[in-house]
């Protein structure tokens, strides 16, 4: 196969992943239990950070690395169930 067709594969890939990752949504792709610990903690630390309280910024970040970081592992396990199952 030549080079230019493995190229024009993989990015078609990157792009359907990166597109049904953004389709799906964050938000969505949490857990029920994450859904309900993760999303009211971060209303409330940016509820503080809207009142001035400027130390829940780490709080609040902290928060949202640990939220992308599970989605990031969650599309990682659905890309690979779905191209596992095909091989």
């Amino acid at each position: 196969m030549p080079l230019a067709m493995i190229a024009a594969l993989f990015f078609t890939v990157a792009l359907l992943v990166t597109t049904a990752y953004f389709i799906l949504g964050s938000i969505p792709l949490l857990a029920i239990v994450l859904r309900r610990k993760v999303i009211p903690k971060m209303d409330a630390l940016g509820a503080q950070i809207q009142s001035s309280y400027m130390d829940a910024i780490p709080g609040f970040r902290r928060t949202h690395v640990t939220a992308i970081a599970i989605n990031i592992v969650q599309l990682v396990v659905i890309v690979w169930s779905l191209t596992a199952a095909r091989l």
